[in-house]
Order: C-alpha cells, then sequence, then structure tokens
C-alpha cells in the first residue's frame, strides 16, 4: 500500500520511483520550515513545459483542420492555473501537499497558486518517472472532457471581449461588472456578479470564481441580445 494510492487509481498511473512524488508535494513553505533543500519548485517548472507541449501535441493532432490562431486560444484555455488548480482538485492533490505550519493555518492547502503548482510538480514527476507516452496518456486522460468542449468552442470563446467589442461597434457603453455577493466557506466560495450596460442590469449569475462568473454573464447577456 502507498498513501498515494487514491492519486495513483485516478491517474491511471503507479509511480516507480515514489520519491519523485514525494518531492513533487514539498511546497518551499516546507522546505523552509524544515530545511529539507528540497521543494518542487524544479519540478513545477518542468511540469509546466510537459504540459504546454503535450496539450499541443494533442490538439495539434485531434484538430487537424484549425488554424494555429485557434489553436493557440484553445491551448490557453487548458494550460493556465485556474484549470490546473481544478485539474489537483479532481485528482486529490490538495490532500498531500506539504506546507508549513503557517502556510497550513492560512488557508494554503486550498489556495489557488499552491495547488496549480504542485499540479505541475506532479506532472514533471510523472514525466521524469514514466517518460513522454505515460505523460501524454495521463494528460489527455486528465482533460478529456475539456478537449471534447473545444469543439463547441465553450472553453476557449473570450464571451467578455466578445461583448465589449461587439457594444463598441453599436456605439453603446462598454460592460460593467460588479460583484453583488459572495457566499459560502473560504474554499467552497460562490460568487454572484451583475452586468450593467450603463445604469441597466442587464443579467446576473454565479459561480465558483469571480471570473467565471463574469464569463457567463458575458455569455448571458449575448444570448438574450440573440448574438449567441
Amino acid at each position: 500500500m502507498s498513501c498515494y494510492d487514491e492519486i495513483y487509481e485516478k491517474i491511471k498511473y503507479t509511480f516507480k520511483n515514489e520519491e519523485l512524488i514525494k518531492n513533487a508535494f514539498m511546497h518551499p513553505s516546507y522546505n523552509y520550515e524544515n530545511n529539507i533543500g528540497l521543494d518542487n519548485q524544479r519540478m513545477e517548472f518542468l511540469g509546466d513545459a510537459v504540459l504546454a507541449l503535450i496539450i499541443s501535441d494533442i490538439l495539434y493532432k485531434k484538430y487537424a483542420e484549425i488554424d494555429e490562431g485557434k489553436l493557440s486560444k484553445m491551448r490557453s484555455a487548458l494550460v493556465n492555473k485556474n484549470m490546473f488548480a481544478q485539474k489537483a482538485l479532481e485528482i486529490d492533490i490538495d490532500a498531500h501537499i506539504m506546507l508549513s505550519s503557517g502556510e497550513e493555518n492560512t488557508g494554503g492547502r486550498a489556495r489557488q497558486s499552491n495547488l496549480a503548482d504542485c499540479f505541475e510538480a506532479v506532472i514533471g514527476a510523472l514525466y521524469l518517472d514514466g517518460g513522454y507516452e505515460d505523460t501524454y496518456k495521463v494528460i489527455e486522460e486528465l482533460f478529456i472532457k475539456e478537449l471534447d468542449n473545444l469543439q463547441n468552442q465553450e472553453v476557449y470563446v473570450n464571451y467578455k471581449s466578445f461583448l465589449q467589442e461587439y457594444l463598441q461597434k453599436q456605439h453603446k457603453p462598454i460592460p460593467e461588472y460588479k460583484l453583488k455577493e459572495v457566499k459560502g466557506e473560504s474554499h467552497k466560495q460562490i460568487f454572484m456578479v451583475e452586468l450593467y450596460i450603463g445604469d441597466k442590469l442587464v443579467v446576473c449569475e454565479s459561480a465558483t470564481s469571480k471570473k467565471e462568473a463574469e464569463k457567463r454573464a458575458a455569455k448571458k447577456a449575448l444570448e438574450n441580445m440573440g448574438i449567441l
């Protein structure tokens, strides 16, 4: 039995060298507090590059008819801190991050930057342990839902920019997003955002992040206008 069995099951891969994945979970604060002389920053650096390469490789093969401009937008929708933090939670990385007591006590286990960095480090460790092909298979499986959603453009369309550009062409006021309310505990917050055009409240949408709520509001406004 390994303390990482839960993660192995979710990524469908078992590390041959567990020192690598252990290293991937060592937050810099843990190293500083315990004077280990090792943290996950180098693996994070490697994992970031591996993710960008493999996602690019998958998109290149999967969407042969799409030009490089759209491919870049699609990659940006998948290769970013928000997405990596989401994936970290999906495979329970948050339960294994090694933090200093100070970082732990200030909510570091749920902090998006820590989750994203650790996810990148785990991918870096996986690449070192299993090589390109095994890492490719894991990433392809982890991102399968998002990769499929790219076909209907839901992931990479920038609805906020689209709405603003449309309104400017119509010589109307640019949209304004106002945070109305935040509900829930710190690690499970729901953000409610109102979208105004001039003085008029157009829509109100909620999501687990302010950014996502704004995106949903812009999309809904475009739908109400009959643009989408």
